[in-house]
């Protein structure tokens, strides 16, 4: 991807009526679906064609706040927080969702609270949620229930955040320290997960105020992204952080700090990293230097709540209640 000189312009603009709250891509590059809370919809948009496929997909009971693709093109996971009227466990499930006929084909369900976050394993048919229950779990597309569940424990206070990386192979669980003394992030085996972490790293609100202001040091963690290699972790938090860790040792490599910041993502090649804030505007990083490649002015009238790169073509996308392809 070219993000100097002209850069990046916008290539299409499928228009929205919510405030878009999670966005996938699939593998295969085909396709990107867009999922909006505050009006329960899910949006299909075709990659080639930079167009909505189908009309939105309606989840009025379920809701959907939340969506990660699986390795059918036509299958999602989707979470949402349900109807007031609802069991917990009900509210708060997982749905593995057809879009071709629009179909639940199965539900996950054993969270109490809202889950923040779904992260697909590239490897295998394994899937992890974290959630405001304090709990981790690992379920499998293939049955019901959960594979393996984690607690929180005392010396951790808030929400965890888990993902995978990019092979599947490991997956990252993070949470905030008491009293906020800083972040802990552990890293497993996904196939040996029994066996505990096989990694423990402490970053401490110390170490994080060598690099930032002391109050967005103590900023709470929204999501950790591993880069492609592996080597790298991409946390973004409230307050406009962004930073990258060191991904062996968790020491802080670069911080990305621009005003309104609220999400980020990685590039393939592991180069740049994309943060969109809300003013409407995206910037590009130079992942290794920290230093401002580009600003993109352009694509967006409100807060961008979602960036990401199309794993297959040289394209991303970046939403507020539009989605922009560039």
């Amino acid at each position: 991807m070219n993000f100097t000189s002209s850069g990046p312009q916008p290539g299409a603009i499928i228009s929205g009526k919510a405030q878009v709250t999670s966005a996938s891509f699939h593998a295969d590059g085909s396709k990107l679906f867009v999922a909006s809370e505050s009006d329960s919809r899910l949006h299909i948009i075709d990659c080639q064609t930079g167009k909505q496929s189908t009309p939105a997909l309606r989840f009025e009971r379920e809701g959907v706040s939340l969506v990660e693709s699986t390795h059918h093109n036509q299958c999602t996971l989707v979470s949402g927080n349900g109807s007031a009227d609802q069991q917990p466990s009900q509210r708060y499930a997982v749905n593995y969702h057809s879009t071709h006929d629009n179909k639940i084909l199965r539900k996950f369900r054993g969270h109490d609270d809202t889950i923040n976050n779904i992260s697909m394993s590239p490897a295998d048919d394994s899937f992890l949620t974290s959630s405001r229950d304090r709990t981790v779990r690992l379920w499998s597309l293939q049955q019901a229930g959960a594979v393996a569940k984690l607690e929180l424990p005392t010396a951790s206070e808030g929400e965890p955040f888990a993902a995978f990386d990019s092979t599947g192979l490991v997956f990252g669980i993070t949470a905030a320290m008491t009293a906020q003394q800083g972040h802990y992030i552990h890293l497993y085996d996904a196939r040996n997960y029994s066996g505990g972490a096989f990694a423990e790293m402490k970053v401490t609100t110390a170490q994080l105020e060598k690099e930032l202001t002391p109050q967005m040091a103590r900023s709470e963690w929204t999501s950790m992204k591993f880069n492609a290699s592996g080597n790298q972790i991409l946390v973004t938090g409230k307050d406009g952080l962004v930073l990258t860790l060191d991904g062996y040792e968790g020491t802080v490599q670069r911080s990305f700090t621009g005003k309104g910041t609220t999400t980020a993502c990685w590039t393939p090649d592991d180069k740049t990293v994309l943060t969109g804030a809300d003013d409407g505007t995206l910037s590009c990083w130079n992942a290794d230097t920290g230093a401002l490649i580009k600003k993109l002015e352009r694509g967006h009238n409100g807060p961008i709540s979602w960036v990401g790169v199309n794993p297959k073509y040289s394209m991303f996308a970046s939403c507020d209640t539009n989605t922009t392809m560039w």
